[in-house]
């Protein structure tokens, strides 16, 4: 899927219409000019000031994609706003042209929504329902709402010979189990750096954590990061292992977006797309503001950075595969749920499960092998297809927007086609490619000179 500034002013365009709501001029400028910094943030991470509908505020991010120079840019909660904006205008459309009954229903739920894991629930039905319309072989697709009279699967879709049915899972972007260790390495590394502010040190920690975070006492993390500095090598510990050299004085010939995936791999070698799980980092910036914004969008912040009196930053992972382990878990809860949703409805219906993964965590194998282990022992479950939709999000160095999706399917005894109807739900362009269940297909990094994408 494209992202080019036309794609996006046309999505952005095209959704405003279809839904008959989008942000105002005067907030789309305020954020802009740095002044609602939160707007766009994940509730489960860091809450927003502005309890404003989902949908407004992807809006606001995938507008601000084309005015990159504001005086504030978010370019990772850009990303998915991007993505977002266009998967819905697209799907949208699509079900507008089929005339998909139950659509406007699911719309007014769409507008109102102010929580992001429910939003890109509704929004994963929607992404579905217009995967499922494009097919030949479907007649009609029609959402459904509870009764009250039992489970309800999301939508009904007619094939030629027969009718099937779908139910769509989000699992949540985030476990709370991984926000909670998040937190402690933030918690436990935060003290550890402000201790080279008061030296004035800039430095770069290298951290593998061998227990939980929250047993690690901060200042036998700080005294054996002093100990690596001065004798430039790894102090190995059993709770942890550090490692930490010197930053080098921070230089640029250009105003670098801050903070922003560039900045972070040139400074501290640290990318999203890699083993470590997460990046905590301390800084004395000397930013730059517009000079040309009027006195009421004044006072906001910059995102551009001219240089720095002092930094310092800690990438940390977690040693043990049996910690990795928890981190690749999702919870089964849902799919099974979803399953029976779908039990005895006919043939090929289908569960869609949208989970959301992180590429330190590596490949899901084991915890999907569980999970097909477990239906497998499930007396009765009657089911077509469960096709699980893992989704890797990424802005890479050179500012590039990627989206990564495998499709990990399971057929069930109801099945009557040879491969599940819809497989890929947020990847439309392209053939689909198929690796081993659980594993998925290695792609190249976007940043590679023969990846075509821009």
């Amino acid at each position: 899927m494209g992202f080019s500034p036309d794609d996006v002013r046309l999505a952005v365009r095209q959704l405003t219409a279809m839904v008959g709501q989008g942000p105002s001029q005067n907030l789309q400028q305020e954020y802009e000019a740095g002044l609602h910094p939160t707007l766009l943030a994940y509730e489960k991470v860091e809450r927003s000031i502005l309890q404003l509908p989902v949908l407004t505020r992807y809006l606001v991010g995938a507008q601000s994609f084309l005015n990159p120079y504001a005086n504030y840019f978010n370019i990772y909660a850009a990303h998915r706003s991007v993505y977002m904006v266009q998967l819905l205008a697209r799907s949208i459309d699509r079900l507008r042209a089929a005339q998909t009954l139950g659509l406007d229903t699911r719309l007014n739920r769409l507008l109102a929504e102010k929580k992001r894991d429910a939003f890109d629930a509704i929004a994963f039905e929607i992404f579905t329902a217009a995967r499922y319309a494009e097919r030949p072989i479907v007649r009609n697709v029609a959402f459904l709402e509870e009764t009250g009279l039992g489970l309800t699967p999301d939508m009904k879709v007619d094939f030629r010979a027969f009718e099937a049915f779908v139910e769509c899972k989000k699992i949540d972007r985030t476990q709370d189990a991984a926000i909670a260790r998040r937190n402690e390495a933030r918690d436990l590394l935060n003290p550890v750096l402000a201790s080279f502010r008061e030296s004035k040190q800039s430095v770069l920690l290298e951290v593998t954590f061998n227990e939980d975070p929250d047993v690690i006492e901060p200042r036998s993390l700080a005294e054996a990061s002093r100990v690596s500095l001065q004798s430039g090598c790894p102090i190995i510990e059993q709770r942890f292992t550090v490692l930490a050299r010197r930053l080098p004085p921070y230089t640029s010939d250009d105003l670098m977006l801050f903070p922003s995936a560039q900045f972070e791999q040139e400074r501290y070698g640290y990318r999203v797309r890699s083993e470590w799980i997460g990046l905590v980092q301390h800084a004395k910036p000397r930013m730059v503001c517009r000079s040309d914004l009027p006195p009421n969008l004044q006072g906001g912040m910059p995102t551009r950075l001219e240089g720095l009196d002092w930094d310092a930053a800690a990438k940390w992972k977690v040693g043990s595969e049996e910690a990795m382990a928890k981190y690749r878990r999702f919870a089964f809860g849902g799919v099974f749920h979803g399953l029976k949703q779908i039990e005895n409805r006919g043939l090929n219906s289908t569960v869609h499960v949208w989970l959301e993964s992180d590429y330190y965590s590596g490949e899901r194998t084991d915890a999907l092998k569980d999970l097909r282990r477990r239906i497998e022992q499930t007396q009765g479950c009657s089911f077509g297809w469960l096709v699980v939709n893992e989704t890797l999000f990424d802005v890479s160095p050179k500012g590039r927007f990627d989206l990564v999706e495998h499709a990990h399917t399971i057929q069930g005894p109801s099945a009557v086609t040879q491969t599940a109807v819809v497989s890929n739900i947020f990847v439309w362009d392209g053939e689909t490619v198929h690796g081993e269940f659980g594993e998925g297909t290695d792609l190249p990094d976007i940043d590679d000179d023969s990846c075509t994408e821009v």
